[in-house]
């Protein structure tokens, strides 16, 4: 459920009528530091408030009420041991500075009754945290894997070049700027997880999105894996596991868009009343996939995206209808 909804529940719940309605929750809280230490500043009172078990008139609501308590001590549980974990990306803010991080890893440096590995990974994915710089990140990007983070640093070092860098001169550069011990096939599988291009269409210019953007990594678009996939709004990308033959590329997106809730778009695309009958057209028999990322200014990056995406492969996605 996603932080509007949950707040809408208690409002309902509690009070018996949605006592915030028009207000817009986008994010859990926002993270300042301040004098050394990392202060959360709570978007609403009621996502940290417990209740007493007799809080409304109905005595059979007892149960939802201490539903409603769990969450709220799941959260803040969860939120401040990763501020304790990632406490160097909230001080810094770059992304080498988040640590590798397992669901298991984090119950075992903080338990909490009854919080396990399932409900800790429902939980981050409608956690949204907002950066001191105003940038809002779902909690669920602090859980990064060993591939990942090596993706970053690879990511970084081709960016922060004026050349084209091969994977063996990326290698060079890990081990001897980084003390990374990487093989050549990792770093290329490493540069697949961010659609980094290969050395010699980097050479020739193909695009690809660059270090300000950070892509979620990617989910497959099927039943069972829409809850992985935030509420919040930002801009997604949909691709296939074929590559499609464009003016002046091959590529494998078919789309690039933007929404203020992003699960619920990517679920108008699925079933026989699907919006886009040019995605039916170019999915059928293959698997789809979306990565995404979170941001208040979605419309114009989407915009952005596009005009990108046209000044590399000569044509907008095949799926885009309109754009840049």
């Amino acid at each position: 459920m996603s932080l509007e909804k949950y707040v809408t529940f208690i409002g309902r719940k509690i009070n018996g009528a949605e006592d915030h309605k028009g207000k817009c929750i986008s994010f859990y809280a926002k993270v300042i530091p301040i004098n050394g230490d990392l202060k959360l500043e709570i978007s609403d009172e009621r996502l940290l408030k417990r209740y007493p078990i007799n809080a409304t008139n109905n005595p059979a609501s007892g149960i939802i009420v201490k539903m409603i308590n769990t969450r709220n001590e799941f959260s803040e549980h969860t939120v401040r041991g990763i501020l304790t974990i990632q406490r160097k990306f909230w001080e810094t803010g770059e992304e080498l500075d988040i640590k590798p991080l397992t669901s298991r890893q984090f119950l075992s440096l903080f338990p909490f009754p009854k919080l396990d590995e399932s409900r800790l990974s429902r939980l981050v994915s409608v956690l949204p945290l907002q950066t001191q710089g105003g940038r809002i990140m779902n909690l669920r990007e602090l859980f990064i894997t060993r591939k990942r983070f090596f993706a970053t640093v690879i990511k970084k070092v081709i960016d922060e070049s004026d050349e084209a860098l091969t994977d063996k001169d990326i290698q060079t550069v890990l081990r001897e700027q980084y003390d990374i011990q990487l093989s050549v096939r990792t770093i290329c599988n490493c540069r697949k997880l961010f659609s980094i291009p290969n050395y010699k269409s980097r050479l020739v210019g193909t695009h690809y999105y660059g270090k300000d953007i950070r892509f979620s990594d990617y989910v497959k678009l099927s039943r069972g894996q829409y809850n992985r996939i935030p509420s919040e709004g930002g801009v997604y990308e949909l691709s296939t596991a074929n590559k499609i033959q464009y003016l002046r590329h091959r590529c494998d997106v078919l789309y690039i868009g933007s929404s203020k809730h992003i699960r619920k778009r990517l679920l108008s695309y699925s079933g026989s009343k699907g919006k886009n009958a040019r995605l039916k057209h170019f999915a059928n028999g293959s698997d789809i996939f979306v990565r995404y990322f979170l941001t208040v200014d979605y419309v114009h990056l989407e915009k952005q995206l596009l005009k990108h995406f046209k000044m590399t492969y000569g044509e907008l996605p095949k799926t885009n209808k309109l754009g840049a």
